[in-house]
């Protein structure tokens, strides 16, 4: 039976919808309060490394939760653990939106990380069960389009409720949309996934063995966890730089976010133009290395003393455009190596490129200073590293998307 087979049209069409709804919600997650960053800071008169903890901390439990939750959705399926999963996350959301103390703060975006995982894991995995080809090659650019949404328009929102009604805001708007989607997993999503009799939890563990004894597997996924280290890299160090060392208020940084979420969202759909007319290698090495170059070129400006809002967000919003080019065509390789265990496939790569990210971020993040070369030093390695790992894919990725 061809994946998706066992389902109608109506239920692609369903399950399809469920996925875009679903999966902006763990990115909304990480980005919607980042521009209350500063002023948790102030609030809970902490360090700036303590806050950028909330941050750093939800994006570690969210990489473990999601390779624990691909064995679980391919075992159980993915509707009923991701309507418990994002119960609890709905939960976690209301406890961080009462304003306990920074400790118990922590606490609860830990638990919010590893319970958005699931959902998260589930959704993605819709791609794997319905669609095969390069039909799959198209939905997961939906997919990432979707996953993009978070972090393009919740930024910009957190901005305005920061500044209305304070941090505990974004966290009461995570609980509403958290309670969407319990709603739609409940009314709308069928289950995707084929029920078989031998499946165990525990035993499902063991595909990961098979992925990481992949070569291309594994190397995809570590691509894609670099690239991706330049969304994150820039949001947990960029709130201090434009609000406390160039003195601009939340909105403005809000709306900034907004524009480089547009740039990445800009890079998926066109991707969606020029990948059947142009081998997906060539999109990614000259994706790559333009990325590198201009992260390179930006540390010797920085140390130049070039700093501003417009040298932040230029040369990133480049970046941004350029390095989300690459996430389609890793997504969809990851996902056909084992189209068997979709749930497990995504939730490998995905769990490794926010652990991978919350690390690089970690380590930037330690190296404080007024000005951003930090960020460019962690933009120039990452870049860079997407660049060598693509190519040693080469025969790999030398395709057109039909």
């Amino acid at each position: 039976m061809a994946h998706g087979d066992h389902l109608s049209v109506t239920q692609r069409k369903r399950a399809f919808f469920s996925m875009l709804i679903m999966l902006p919600l763990a990115g909304a997650a990480i980005d919607i309060y980042i521009p209350s960053l500063p002023a948790m800071e102030n609030a809970f008169s902490a360090s700036r490394f303590a806050i950028q903890s909330t941050l750093l901390v939800f994006m570690a439990f969210y990489g473990i939760g999601q390779i624990i939750a691909g064995p679980l959705t391919d075992t159980f399926g993915r509707r009923l653990p991701a309507l418990l999963s994002t119960s609890i996350f709905v939960l976690a959301s209301i406890g961080i939106a009462l304003a306990p103390p920074l400790w118990v703060v922590i606490m609860l975006r830990a638990v919010q990380g590893l319970f958005a995982a699931t959902s998260a894991v589930g959704a993605r995995a819709i791609v794997a069960d319905c669609y095969e080809g390069a039909d799959r090659a198209k939905a997961a650019n939906w997919m990432t389009i979707a996953w993009a949404t978070g972090p393009v328009l919740s930024p910009a929102l957190g901005g305005y409720l920061q500044a209305w009604f304070g941090w505990t805001a974004s966290f009461w708007f995570l609980a509403g949309w958290g309670a969407i989607v319990v709603l739609v997993v409940m009314l709308v999503l069928p289950e995707t996934r084929v029920k078989s009799p031998d499946r165990r939890f525990i035993k499902a563990f063991g595909i990961y063995r098979k992925m990481l004894a992949d070569r291309v597997y594994v190397l995809t996924a570590v691509g894609m966890a670099c690239l991706i280290s330049v969304m994150y890299g820039f949001e947990v160090l960029a709130p201090f730089y434009v609000q406390n060392d160039l003195g601009h208020n939340p909105i403005f940084y809000g709306h900034m976010q907004f524009v480089l979420g547009s740039m990445w969202l800009a890079g998926n759909f066109f991707n969606r133009i020029i990948s059947p007319h142009v081998k997906a290698i060539n999109i990614i090495t000259m994706a790559a290395g333009i990325s590198m170059l201009i992260s390179v070129l930006m540390i010797f400006l920085d140390l130049s003393g070039v700093f501003s809002v417009l040298a932040l967000v230029i040369p990133a919003g480049i970046i941004y455009f350029l390095m989300s080019m690459i996430m389609p065509s890793g997504y969809s390789k990851c996902l056909g190596r084992f189209q068997d265990s979709g749930g497990s496939a995504n939730a490998l790569v995905s769990g490794l490129f926010i652990i991978v990210s919350a690390v690089f971020s970690a380590v930037a993040s330690l190296l404080h200073s007024a000005t951003a070369w930090p960020m460019w030093m962690l933009y120039t390695f990452v870049t860079a590293a997407t660049l060598l790992l693509f190519l040693g894919l080469r025969k790999e990725f030398d395709y057109k998307v039909r």
